[in-house]
This record gives C-alpha cells, structure tokens and sequence, in this order.
C-alpha cells in the first residue's frame, strides 16, 4: 500500500542560479501550453452538449491534493447548480457563523432560529462538510482515479450521475505542477462554458452519495466498500474528464483492475431549499 503525500518539498540552496532558469522556462511552457489548450473550447462545447463530456485539459502536472480539492469543488458546484443547497456552500458557513453568534447574544433569536428549521439546515452542512473531511483522508491513502456523484434515492437507480474521470492526470508533487488555483479556474470556466449543469426544469430535493474508485488495501475506515458495484446504466450521466496536455507517455494508472474498488460514503447528502 502507498500514501501520497502532497506537502511540496522546498527547494534546496544548491539548486542556486540553474533552479531559477529552469524555473523560468518552466512557466512560459505552461503559458504555451495554455495558448493551445484555448483551441479546444469550441470542440468541448459541442462534445458536452452531444455526448454529456466535458474536457479539462490542464497544461501541465497537477498534486495530489489539487485532485482533492477539485473534487470537493466540483461537489458544493453541483449541489448548488442543482437546486439541492438553497445558497452557495460559503454562505451556508458564513450564515452558520452569524446565526452562532446571534444566539449567544439573544435568547429571543435563538427561539426563531430553532423554530425555523434551522437544525435541518444545519445537519445538511454537517454531512457536506463530514463527506469533505473523509474525501481529504482517502486521497492521502490512495491513487483516486475516478470519482462518482449520485443524486436520487438509490445508488444502483440513481436519478443523476455525474462522473470526474482523472486517469489521464499526471500527478507530481513539487513546484513544477500547477497551482490549484489555476486548475480550479480553467475548470470552472469550462463547466459553465459547456453549460454541463444547467437544467431548465425545476429539479426535487434529493439524497447525493459520493463514491470513488480506490485501492482496495488503501486503509480508509468511513468509507464502505462496494466491491461488487457496477456503474448504472439505466440512465446517462454526465462525465467531466481531467487531463494533462500530452500525458500519453506521463500516466498513472492502477496496478490492476483487481486492485480497485469503490467505496461509498455511509452519509447521504439530503438537499434541503429553504
């Protein structure tokens, strides 16, 4: 079994002068990379709207923990975009923190707070942020491919299914990969430019159960394992693809098929609309 480790490690004072040269190059690379990865849009667009893929191409190596935190993005994002969160998951925290403090100065607050629902609202982001924490622990445990979002009230007839396919990431800890924040950008930016998770009907509240594909000795404990589970094919779902520009030669892939299961958080996400 492997542990990632994702802590970049600090350049040392031997590297001196040749570090910064390289260093240099490195970033008109990526902006290169960057030009050219531009060229796709058009044909993204058209792909997500025939065949429900997106395509992120980033311009060069991502971390371990990047992987972590697009994934956790892209799970508020489609919470949110799907009507199953009444505001974005920033305003939830920064209402709870309000309403907290509210209630240590007013009793009377406290009694309105309560009879307004306000414990449903709450152990909706108790369990987004419980899924969050336990995703954090399965990254640093093992290689996640693949990564699964499945609204409705069962996993095996699910009502949506939204898949983050990351097999053809190269994932490199240091300072050559990219910066989250830029792999956060150009992702969102090519979501909302194919209009993936646009719906114009009006969408129920429902359960979202998160699953992801890791090895099978990994070691995480939350999560329970569903080694027999196939992906539903009752229904079409929506894939976003992450990659790396010309990473035909660079992949990770597991070891073996045999070696990978998924594994299902035991928490089940229940939408809630104020």
């Amino acid at each position: 079994m492997s542990c990632w480790r994702w802590r970049d490690a600090p350049a040392t004072p031997a590297q001196g002068a040749s570090s910064d040269r390289r260093e240099v190059l490195h970033h008109r690379q990526v902006s290169a990379q960057y030009s050219m990865c531009e060229n796709y849009d058009e044909e993204t667009a058209r792909r997500a709207q025939e065949k429900g893929c997106v395509d992120v191409v980033f311009p060069g190596n991502v971390t371990q923990h990047s992987c972590y935190r697009l994934i956790c993005e892209l799970l508020k994002c489609v919470l949110y975009q799907k009507q199953q969160l009444p505001m974005t998951y920033d305003q939830m925290v920064f209402q709870k923190q309000q309403l907290a403090t509210a209630q240590l100065e007013e009793e009377a607050v406290k009694k309105s707070i309560r009879s307004s629902g306000d414990s449903t609202w709450q152990r909706t982001l108790q369990d987004l942020d419980e899924v969050l924490v336990h995703l954090e622990d399965l990254f640093s445990l093992s290689y996640v491919p693949r990564v699964l979002f499945m609204l409705g009230s069962s996993v095996n007839f699910p009502t949506e299914l939204y898949e983050i396919n990351m097999e053809a990431l190269v994932r490199e800890g240091g300072n050559r990969s990219l910066r989250t924040s830029l792999c956060l950008r150009q992702l969102f930016q090519t979501i909302f430019m194919t209009d993936l998770l646009s719906d114009i009907k009006p969408v129920r509240l429902m359960g979202t159960t998160v699953m992801a594909l890791a090895h099978r000795d990994c070691g995480v404990e939350w999560f329970k394992p569903k080694i027999d589970f196939r992906l539903p094919t009752s229904l079409k779902r929506q894939v976003i693809m992450l990659a790396t520009a010309g990473s035909e030669s660079g992949l990770r892939k597991p070891d073996t098929a045999d070696n990978y299961i998924w594994f299902q958080t035991p928490v089940t996400i229940k939408g809630f609309c104020k």
